[in-house]
């Protein structure tokens, strides 16, 4: 029995009576992204905390197929593959929408003993929070979420693999803010944004994106742990209400020819109440640390695209004015930028990073940011000049970013500054996992030139991103 108070009730035991959770399912993201835990009895639960239940450290060191990561190793797990624990934050707690006895949890990996695991990837975003944190400031930040959204199932797409699917929608063409074409999904969506408010994840709006059958989905800004949390949970709940209607919705950033699914992530520093990227003051309301920030975004966002864009498919975005930026660039309300500034107002102003895929890990890819731009800071470096034209169809003499894993993978190595911050051998470990899969990729006899995504990459990410 939990003698402490928890969310209002006089103890977590009277929390569980209340809400009949009999069940809990612990939700824990690997590197890749996935979702993955286990449903433990209420007495398990309980009588593990507070560090949690034991799990195969692979689940923190194995591919996307779970083939554990044998050729190279992480200080954190043992000589042979041993336990290591999922590590419940209780104040993620919350009952399920349908099942009345389940209860969801969400995890930090942790060693044996409860302390922290760098390479998770959950801690590693509240080491970088901290990090800003000792700088003085906090960080408020949200997502777009994008996916395609079928009127098949999995199991009948997994069937015709994944080729010649219906995509939702009442027309073919490629349009945006379509609201016939959003009349389509607003069943969908009804249902998706109900289980979103029954979890507690605040969003703003939603509408037809793009491509064709896809759908955007913006959350209200917040904590940065807490926006990846929702951001995890809001893919699970998309990929549940899908189930549940015999639909198929998925976050694999190019699954079909045309548009592609990206995430782009806002954020702003405040201290206290005060947002400090706002300076009246200054040339375009434009504060020294944000210029400072912005410097620090662009010199490191050649290496930050491997936690952008992780996969072999990521890549498959990168076309000239095709919506991805294809230059470290930035801008005021420019779109084709890698970095779009809005900066007019105290409570607007803002950095949209533009360079993220829908198939991103969230905890990873807003720590890197963060930790860009916090390297800038730090360092007081002055940003290039602003892009005033189209960030697409610029001379040959631009340097573009990394147009593939393994170019991606290069850069990332030889980037001090966010190694710096994200710690060498966590960043040196995630390298080598995104070789690993290159070399999967490979082996497999696929084409990375290939016009089409290759079925090893709809096995991979359509069903599991």
């Amino acid at each position: 029995m939990s003698p402490t108070p928890f969310k209002g009730e006089s103890s977590l035991d009277q929390w569980l009576d209340r809400h009949h959770v009999r069940r809990i399912r612990t939700f824990v993201t690997n590197l890749d992204g996935f979702s993955l835990g286990k449903y433990c009895n209420r007495e398990k639960f309980l009588g593990a905390l507070p560090n949690g239940h034991n799990i195969a450290d692979v689940a923190l060191a194995a591919d996307a197929a779970s083939i554990p990561h044998f050729t190279f190793w992480h200080t954190f797990r043992h000589s042979v593959m041993g336990d290591i624990l999922l590590k419940p934050d209780l104040d993620t707690l919350v009952s399920d929408i349908k099942d009345n006895d389940l209860g969801h949890v969400i995890c930090d990996f942790a060693n044996l003993d409860g302390s922290a695991i760098n390479l998770c990837p959950r801690t590693k975003l509240k080491q970088v929070v901290q990090a800003v944190s000792d700088n003085g400031f906090q960080v408020k930040a949200t997502c777009e979420l994008e996916f395609f959204l079928f009127e098949n199932s999995f199991d009948d797409a997994r069937v015709k693999q994944y080729q010649n699917l219906d995509p939702i929608g009442s027309s073919p063409l490629e349009t945006i803010y379509f609201l016939r074409d959003s009349y389509r999904a607003a069943d969908f969506m009804n249902e998706v944004i109900k289980r979103l408010e029954w979890y507690g994840i605040q969003w703003e709006a939603w509408n037809d994106e793009n491509g064709h059958g896809q759908i955007e989905l913006n959350l209200v800004p917040t904590e940065p742990v807490t926006l990846a949390d929702s951001v995890v949970r809001s893919k699970q709940i998309i990929f549940e209400t899908a189930t549940d209607m015999g639909m198929s919705a998925t976050f694999m950033a190019h699954p079909q020819r045309g548009f592609s699914n990206g995430m782009h992530i806002h954020h702003s520093l405040l201290s206290g109440s005060t947002p400090v990227f706002f300076d009246s003051n200054k040339p375009d309301n434009r504060s020294d640390l944000l210029l400072h920030w912005v410097a620090g975004l662009i010199d490191t966002m050649p290496a930050a695209v491997s936690y952008l864009c992780p996969t072999i498919n990521s890549f498959r975005r990168f076309r000239e004015f095709s919506a991805p930026p294809m230059t470290a660039t930035w801008g005021e309300e420019n779109k084709s930028t890698g970095i779009r500034l809005i900066s007019k107002s105290p409570s607007t102003t803002r950095i949209e990073h533009r360079v993220g895929a829908g198939d991103l890990n969230p905890y990873l890819a807003i720590a890197a940011i963060l930790a860009g731009g916090l390297s800038g800071l730090t360092r007081k470096i002055a940003p290039p000049p602003e892009c005033a034209a189209l960030g697409w169809g610029l001379p040959e003499d631009v340097p573009r970013l990394p147009r593939s894993i393994m170019e991606a993978a290069r850069a990332l190595a030889q980037d001090q500054a966010l190694k710096t911050i994200l710690g060498s051998e966590d960043v040196d470990y995630w390298i080598k996992s995104r070789r690993h899969d290159w070399l999967n990729f490979h082996s497999s006899g696929n084409d990375p030139d290939d016009s089409k995504p290759s079925q090893w990459e709809y096995e991979r990410y359509f069903n599991i991103l």
